[in-house]
């Protein structure tokens, strides 16, 4: 069923390739490489992530995001979490690594997204790792592949910064105390290959909480642009949020408008 679908998708984005000037793939969210007590759901999230890269060679998409998380749902020692942690580091890299000779063949690039350190759906899940940039960091040190990128998400990241700040016993898994979406940015910058941007507020990814548009939450996206100006970055942008109504995209529309002109209106990185 899922190669039908995916043959369904190639078929409908060849059709309209000449109305898109970019286009990309994301692995199923609540796909992750890296899980560590589940070793059935990691080998169904590697076989995912090999046929998206085919996929995204022969529609011309070089970027495939994926997920790389472990997720519990009670927080229990420091100790067992961080032995969690690693092992779910390394379930990663060894994943990335088994993909790393088709990626450069494909020429597409496996972008490891930032994720919540804590979720919300049909219960409360604590993610133990890729959340904390100190994590992305580790994963692009150990795998040392030019088609292993990073995927900045703006809203998980300023949920994660949230949640340290309201259960300080999490600096230690996390590695950090207080930290701004706009720092947390900046100590992955020079690894980051595409950028998911939308609103979020409060510290849990949530239906109501995350993939908003602009202005609908609490993000100071005035500072979060500059930070990514700043920066130099020069990939693509994704506007990654809900929609009441897919075949019009308001939200997308908008929020679009609205960061454009908030661009516009920014000081150049000269001045």
């Amino acid at each position: 069923m899922f190669k039908g679908k995916l043959h369904k998708y190639e078929r409908l984005l060849k059709e309209y390739s000449d109305l898109l000037d970019y286009v990309s793939i994301h692995a199923p969210s609540d796909s992750t490489i890296s899980h560590v007590t589940d070793q059935s759901h990691r080998k169904i999230a590697l076989a995912c992530l090999e046929k998206l890269i085919v996929l995204a060679s022969r529609i011309g998409c070089r970027r495939v995001v994926f997920h790389g998380f472990h997720p519990i749902t009670r927080l229990d020692s420091i100790r067992e979490m961080r032995s969690l942690r690693d092992k779910a580091l390394q379930n990663c890299a060894m994943g990335v690594k088994s993909l790393n000779e088709l990626c450069h063949k494909s020429e597409v690039t496996l972008c490891l997204e930032n994720i919540n350190a804590c979720a919300r759906l049909d219960r409360l899940y604590y993610l133990v790792f890729s959340a904390s940039p100190f994590d992305l960091l580790d994963a692009v040190e150990k795998l040392d592949s030019e088609a292993f990128r990073l995927c900045f998400d703006v809203a998980h990241a300023y949920h994660t910064c949230n949640f340290v700040h309201e259960n300080p016993k999490m600096s230690k898994v996390l590695r950090f105390s207080e930290l701004s979406v706009e720092a947390f940015y900046k100590i992955i910058a020079r690894h980051v290959d595409i950028i998911h941007l939308t609103d979020a507020k409060g510290a849990v990814g949530a239906k109501n909480t995350e993939h908003l548009p602009p202005k609908k939450g609490e993000i100071n996206f005035r500072r979060i642009m500059k930070a990514i100006l700043k920066n130099n970055f020069g990939g693509p942008i994704v506007l990654e949020m809900d929609e009441l109504d897919f075949n019009n995209a308001l939200s997308m529309a908008r929020s679009r408008d609205y960061l454009l002109g908030l661009l516009a209106n920014l000081p150049s990185q000269k001045d």
